[in-house]
């Protein structure tokens, strides 16, 4: 099946980025602050987001898309069809729970076996809240080594900028890549990726000047961004 044109704006490359990770860890806390600079305090969510802007990365231009998968579980509700749509993955969790870390390396363990070359990053956020810390930084650390992923300790809160040097190195790294590569687009992602949630269009000025927006399923049907295919076996790779 050969790359659509609609997975193009003119010329400008896209970058399809999975955030995964136990619930209130904040992946949308964290998404949304890299994309507007702006701090969502109390945000709690059950569908999944998928967040779409246009951002400047190197002096270019790059299409970026970002799904917000609001809940994982290795063991129940592992995202698998997020991980084989997306061309980089971050798994989330929170220093001050160790369950979320705990399940942030299993998470890391099933992405490595079913996109061993994927790039990936492991970040641990809530930095801020030392007093409530159960999970060390060299713990974490030691994980992203053995995993052979970036690893950075941040804190949403406080704006650390590590999520912007995060975010922006592995853009960068799956620019050279992925529009050289990609040969068709990954699918089957409608209902068990993107839930009925109302359309939002916030225009956007910090860090790139486009328009961040969430579609629900019909949305996504309308500009066939993602396309259900059944039986679909994984072959994309970076």
């Amino acid at each position: 099946m050969k790359m659509k044109t609609e997975d193009k704006i003119g010329h400008i490359p896209k970058v399809r980025v999975a955030v995964i990770g136990q619930s209130n860890v904040g992946k949308s806390a964290l998404t949304v602050r890299y994309l507007t600079r702006r701090y969502i305090g109390e945000y709690r969510s059950n569908t999944d987001l998928l967040y779409k802007q246009i951002l400047t990365v190197n002096n270019s231009a790059l299409e970026v898309e970002i799904v917000d998968v609001s809940s994982c579980d290795v063991q129940i509700s592992f995202p698998r069809e997020a991980i084989c749509w997306a061309d980089a993955v971050i798994v989330v969790y929170d220093v001050t729970c160790r369950s979320s870390f705990e399940q942030a390396i299993q998470m890391l363990q099933k992405v490595m076996e079913l996109r061993p070359q994927i790039p990936t990053v492991l970040m641990g956020n809530k930095a801020d809240l030392e007093h409530l810390r159960q999970v060390e930084e060299t713990e974490g650390r030691t994980v992203g080594i053995q995993c052979n992923c970036c690893f950075y300790e941040i804190s949403v809160a406080e704006n650390s900028s590590e999520i912007y040097q995060a975010f922006d190195t592995i853009l960068k790294e799956c620019r050279t890549t992925v529009q050289k590569t990609r040969k068709f687009s990954v699918t089957k992602m409608i209902g068990t990726l993107i839930g009925n949630t109302k359309q939002l269009s916030t225009d956007v000025k910090p860090g790139g000047g486009g328009t961040l927006m969430t579609w629900d399923k019909t949305d996504l049907h309308k500009t066939r961004l993602i396309k259900r295919r059944h039986n679909f076996t994984a072959t994309a790779s970076l």
